[in-house]
């Protein structure tokens, strides 16, 4: 009798990943704490940055060169900062920092992981775009940090596969 596989040639771990998602789920269908932090992960990577208190107030001086400074950056969603390696290391890290801030005013569980995870992704940035370590962090617990992004079930695969490559730096910086 020929078997055939039921799995539809899923490794264990998305398996994993998949019956954790069913078991995870409230009761009478309500979504999970998981969904819950990856549909705000989703929503906080497609939002744009927010306008700092000093573009606006020089605005009119930066008219002139806004077609050339401020516009290349203007209206791109915060996961592509992020993930482009073209994004300037004073912005990573300004976005590390505003993340860092909101991270501790979470209002909500949820609201504190994707503070988290924003801000690591910033330092993941700067690293592997820029070679820089923007925290005090060292390079085993970075390592560990970004391993440990990468295992959340709710996390971005695009965001995962740059901690997993953040991770790898660490490691071999950490030698």
């Amino acid at each position: 009798m020929d078997k055939k596989s039921t799995t539809f040639g899923m490794g264990n771990k998305h398996l994993a990943k998949l019956l954790g998602l069913g078991v995870e789920q409230g009761p009478s269908g309500e979504p999970s704490v998981h969904e819950i932090k990856a549909d705000l992960l989703r929503a906080s990577l497609r939002g744009t940055l927010p306008l700092d208190s000093a573009v606006v107030e020089a605005l009119p001086a930066l008219l002139g060169r806004l077609r050339e400074e401020v516009l290349p950056l203007g209206g791109k969603p915060l996961g592509e900062v992020l993930l482009d390696e073209r994004t300037e290391l004073g912005l990573l890290d300004k976005i590390k920092e505003h993340w860092k801030g909101r991270s501790a005013a979470g209002s909500s569980e949820a609201a504190h992981a994707v503070g988290i995870t924003i801000y690591f992704a910033a330092i993941a940035s700067a690293l592997l775009f820029h070679d820089t370590k923007i925290t005090s962090y060292s390079y085993p617990f970075l390592a560990q940090s970004f391993e440990t992004m990468t295992e959340k079930l709710w996390m971005a695969p695009e965001l995962a596969r740059h901690f997993s490559k953040a991770r790898k730096l660490c490691k071999k910086k950490a030698k």
